[in-house]
């Protein structure tokens, strides 16, 4: 990998990526030190990598002709500054300013931006794609999506990649073999055929990396970024961002060691799980292939016969009997079995390694994430029978696959970008502008954690009882792991709700439920106590 990021590496790249960010950014970035603005190309990088396609290209065409709100821009237009905003003003400030502003001015404030057209940008030069492409913070896209309802495109089925051809499978067949290599990354990184080689090889290719930033004991992510350009110099953007959601650097820009490790990591273990899968997948294929030659030797033997006139029609009519004692007996385990198969075959609703969740049809999901708690892990798989491993207890089971055709099966390894919700009780005499302190302290925290949450999805009153003087909020973080990891997203929701909890307790408006008092009528006392007796009595000896 090292000798692939120096071939890989422009002249003078990550230099100057780090110059023109420095020199592009003192117009706007008076409170941020060097170091902060050589890190920032990055951490719009990793924003964007949530962001879609088409918002994404909106957002790089946007950048390349400069936002109307930005101050470089106001310098070319001073008409712009007619509305108040300032020549400071910058696209963080507009959920404030469409907050705080009567419908006239922000009228007003929209109708004095001109029209973008594809001439030159108002600016002397667009930089290098990273910085030219990625300059968010001069974009209100992004800010007015984020006032937007959360939409996902639907999925077009007409928009299906074509089937592969003789070329792709020949290279897939031969990417295949590079499984069972005792060096499946390369030999730059290492031998990695077991974990702990890989864990090895990570920790010295870590090392050596260092060696491009000696100033720091943390690897930049500028190192790694340079995977992203060709051998011609070209920048890719989908490899970059892949890049992104692969080693996700903190809000730095930097990657530490064990981040790096755990990265490499994860990409060993779906390696190895995609192994099984394939081995598992042959030998369902092979018995699938010896079903069905002997369903065609068989009337293949049936059609030679006739040709030969030797008719095997008496011999079937004189079994007939026979096979319909059979069809009544075994009938209905010959349909689950089956309809086993055919769940196996073609619909494949897990792989090995899964977790999975087993249920009726009809049972509906628990309030708590996730919805589905009992959580099984796919040990094995065939065409009759799967073997499960209880995740709770360690116990395995092995159940006929006719007997899960028709059960609801949540696979959590597939549902990625696990969704956690949490409910913050707040006291009813809360402000306004105690929410929104919570909401933003909540979307900074998420924010300075980009290798575990990804983003706040929605902010919403709940609840409002106004006879115990709550008013419940609840909110919606998606994580960047699936269902798969429950452990690591769990421990991280408890972390974030003690956030929220101490935020809450230092602005003072967490709710604390009121003891309930319960007015107790003794209608009669037994005959051998009587009321004098009872209340004579220490506390004490009462409670005893």
């Amino acid at each position: 990998m090292v000798d692939f990021v120096q071939s890989r590496t422009p002249k003078g790249a990550v230099q100057d990526a780090t110059s023109d960010s420095d020199e592009d950014s003192t117009g706007r970035n008076d409170g941020m030190t060097a170091e902060e603005i050589r890190k920032a190309p990055w951490n719009r990088l990793r924003t964007l990598s949530n962001s879609s396609a088409d918002d994404i290209g909106d957002d790089a065409k946007h950048n390349a002709t400069k936002s109307p709100v930005d101050p470089e821009f106001a310098e070319v237009n001073p008409s712009h500054t007619d509305t108040g905003i300032g020549d400071d003003f910058v696209a963080e400030d507009l959920p404030a300013f469409v907050q705080t502003n009567p419908p006239e001015v922000l009228n007003a404030f929209v109708e004095e931006l001109p029209a973008l057209d594809d001439t030159e940008p108002p600016v002397a030069s667009v930089h290098e794609p990273v910085q030219g492409l990625l300059r968010h913070q001069a974009s209100t896209t992004i800010k007015l999506k984020s006032l937007l309802d959360r939409w996902e495109e639907p999925v077009n089925k007409l928009d299906k990649e074509q089937d592969p051809t003789i070329h792709e499978i020949l290279q897939f067949r031969k990417a295949l073999s590079f499984l069972d290599d005792s060096h499946p990354f390369g030999l730059s990184f290492g031998p990695a055929f077991t974990r702990e080689t890989c864990i090895k090889s990570s920790k010295s290719l870590y090392k050596r990396l260092l060696g491009f930033n000696p100033d720091s004991p943390v690897l930049h992510f500028d190192v790694i970024g340079v995977l992203a350009y060709d051998a011609e110099g070209n920048f890719d953007e989908q490899k970059a961002k892949g890049l992104v959601r692969l080693f996700r650097p903190d809000k730095f820009d930097e990657v530490s060691l064990l981040a790096f490790v755990q990265s490499c990591d994860g990409v060993y273990k779906k390696l190895r799980y995609l192994r099984a899968s394939v081995g598992n997948s042959t030998l369902i294929d092979h018995v699938l292939e010896n079903i069905f030659n002997s369903v065609y030797f068989f009337f293949l033997g049936l059609v030679i016969l006739s040709i030969l006139h030797m008719s095997p029609w008496t011999l079937l009519m004189s079994l007939s009997t026979v096979m319909v004692s059979f069809a009544f007996a075994l009938g209905p385990s010959a349909a689950k079995l089956i309809e086993g198969m055919m769940m196996i075959a073609i619909r494949r609703p897990f792989d090995l390694g899964d977790r999975i969740s087993i249920g009726d049809a009809g049972d509906k999901p628990g309030e708590e994430d996730p919805g589905y708690r009992d959580t099984w892990i796919v040990e094995d798989c065939n065409l009759f029978t799967t073997t499960l491993r209880l995740t709770r207890t360690n116990e395995l089971s092995s159940v006929n696959n006719g007997s899960l055709a028709n059960c609801k099966i949540v696979n959590h390894g597939r549902s990625l970008n696990a969704c956690v919700n949490l409910v913050l009780p707040m006291r009813i005499e809360v402000t306004h502008e105690q929410v929104q302190i919570v909401k933003s302290a909540i979307d900074q925290y998420v924010r300075d954690n980009p290798r575990v949450w990804s983003c706040l999805i929605n902010f919403r009153i709940l609840k409002v009882d106004p006879n115990i003087e709550l008013i419940a909020y609840g909110i919606r973080v998606q994580h960047v792991k699936s269902w798969q990891d429950m452990l690591p997203i769990l421990q991280a929701r408890g972390d974030l709700q003690k956030f929220c909890t101490e935020i809450m307790m230092k602005l003072g408006i967490h709710f604390n439920n009121p003891a309930i008092v319960n007015d107790v009528f003794i209608k009669q006392f037994p005959l051998q106590i009587s009321p004098e007796e009872v209340f004579a009595q220490p506390d004490q000896e009462l409670n005893d």
